[in-house]
């Protein structure tokens, strides 16, 4: 019996160390991916952020070492979490330690589902943080030039969808999408009248704000009339301000870097714009 008593928590025990481990790797990637949503800007508050996380899974942040690569382009977390055995405490074993690890990188997304403005930016070397001015007709020979595009269709309440809620599907690097021409001005009155509702500013902004857009980067804006563009990349922005000027829809944005949730790939050029992927 007495066997059978120690085989039986001896098992108990061990079944606790798995439960315990699983527990312990599940947290860690938690908390690696909450803070790889702040690289790679801010490492520190990406550090402060997975902290956080495995606080609130019951894991003491003491024990764990948070890693950031030189790039801010990686952050891994490794650490060990102790348990106290119950029933082989009569076997001279009162506990152990259960050592996990997890990694998480940053890469350039190369498709992005849901969220996408219908707003094409024609490819060009941007610097993070300056005010761009993204003028309506595109394909004057500057850079900063944006023009409208048709993402899931045609047609001005297509477009009035896409620019206030973002285009529901997916798109990929390579893909071939419409610009879409016309005025609209209806619908650039009640985009303007939405953005400039919103209080938040580039200082003081959260991760949700409704004044970032995720907009296509294109080949060229060189068409008239309806033409086909091929997407090259994929940016982020935070919209300052709509105007309109002589009847034409002026937007003043900032380039940012960020965090979206895409399939990334390797090989993509850094445009700033990043999916997360767990390397574990």
């Amino acid at each position: 019996m007495v066997i059978l008593l120690s085989a039986t928590g001896f098992a108990i025990d061990m079944g606790r160390i798995v439960i315990d481990r699983a527990k312990l790797s599940n947290a860690l990637d938690y908390a690696a991916l909450a803070g790889a949503q702040e690289l790679p800007d801010d490492p520190e508050a990406a550090k402060a952020e997975a902290r956080a996380y495995l606080v609130d899974n019951g894991i003491d942040p003491t024990l764990i070492s948070i890693n950031i690569s030189e790039d801010r382009k990686t952050i891994e977390l490794k650490g060990t979490k102790e348990l106290q055995f119950t029933f082989i405490r009569i076997m001279g074993f009162e506990k152990t330690n259960v050592v996990g690890s997890s990694k998480v990188i940053l890469g350039a997304v190369k498709s992005v589902k849901g969220g996408l403005r219908p707003f094409a930016v024609e490819d060009f070397d941007y610097s993070y943080g300056t005010v761009i001015t993204l003028k309506q007709e595109g394909g004057d020979g500057y850079h900063g030039n944006y023009g409208v595009v048709a993402l899931g269709g045609t047609g001005s309440g297509n477009y009035e969808s896409n620019a206030l809620y973002g285009y529901k599907g997916e798109i990929a690097i390579g893909d071939e999408i419409q610009t879409e021409p016309g005025n609209m001005a209806n619908v650039s009155n009640a985009l303007k009248e939405y953005i400039n509702s919103i209080p938040d500013t580039f200082n003081n902004f959260n991760r949700d704000s409704k004044r970032l857009w995720t907009v296509p980067l294109v080949d060229s804006l060189a068409e008239n009339g309806r033409g086909t563009v091929v997407v090259t990349g994929f940016a982020e922005v935070f919209v300052e301000s709509i105007q309109k000027k002589s009847g034409k829809i002026e937007i003043n944005a900032r380039f940012i870097r960020f965090v979206l949730n895409g399939e990334i790939d390797q090989t993509v050029e850094d445009r700033g714009t990043y999916g997360i992927k767990l390397v574990n």
